[in-house]
């Protein structure tokens, strides 16, 4: 299954067509690999009978589907590949230099000394945003707030 992760989705495409798998209506490389685990994980292999040579058998085994959704600490229901981008996005905002701030602009701004703000959503150091709610147009965000902007 890992050499399955590393493949494109037109390399994936392919490998089901050779193997026979429909992926129904699958486009995109994580709908294809929940359709090849949920397929991979409905075959097992039977070790063969040491009385018959050459033979091996495929059993099926029924298994009910495991759901992709799940619920937060919040109680948003979420995604796995939400979680991955949701912890992407407050990765690249951590810093080891000092805390950081979400702040909402309405309108884009460059202050000299202080930096770049875009209309929306920006995540800034703690001194930069105390600068920046100087500005009656700045105010500071809720993290609830921008999680709910970002679908998360």
């Amino acid at each position: 299954m890992s050499d399955l992760k590393n493949m494109t989705v037109i390399q994936l495409k392919a490998y089901a067509e050779e193997n026979g798998i429909d992926l129904k209506n699958a486009k995109t490389k994580t709908n294809i690999l929940a359709e090849l685990s949920s397929i991979s994980a409905n075959i097992s292999f039977v070790e063969e009978d040491p009385s018959v040579i050459g033979s091996s058998t495929i059993v099926k085994e029924k298994r009910t589907p495991k759901s992709v959704t799940k619920s937060d600490e919040v109680g948003v229901v979420t995604t796995t590949s939400a979680d991955n981008f949701k912890n992407k996005v407050f990765e690249k905002a951590k810093n080891t230099d000092g805390l950081k701030v979400a702040i909402y602009s309405e309108k884009n701004m460059h202050w000299v000394s202080v930096g770049r703000i875009s209309k929306g959503y920006n995540i800034v150091s703690e001194e930069a945003s105390e600068k920046w709610l100087s500005r009656k147009s700045v105010r500071k965000a809720t993290p609830q707030e921008v999680a709910t902007y970002y679908g998360l």
